[in-house]
């Protein structure tokens, strides 16, 4: 099955599929102010406002109580 690139990163060439995307955030190489979109979307989104963000690891010290 091949994998749906459609995402477009802001000073980035190319499109990402959801795992390409999620592996440049894991990594580092994406960081929380990096704006994303789609063909379907009017306009940009940051990725620290987006659903990715889970995996920024922002709350990764976060405890619950």
């Amino acid at each position: 099955m091949k994998k749906s690139k459609i995402w477009r990163v802001k000073g980035f060439e190319g499109t990402f599929s959801d795992e390409e995307l999620i592996e440049l955030i894991t990594s580092g190489e994406l960081k929380p102010d990096y704006a994303i979109t789609t063909k379907e979307m009017k306009k940009w989104v940051k990725l620290k406002d987006s659903i990715y963000q889970y995996y920024m690891g922002v709350n990764e010290n976060e405890t619950v109580q």
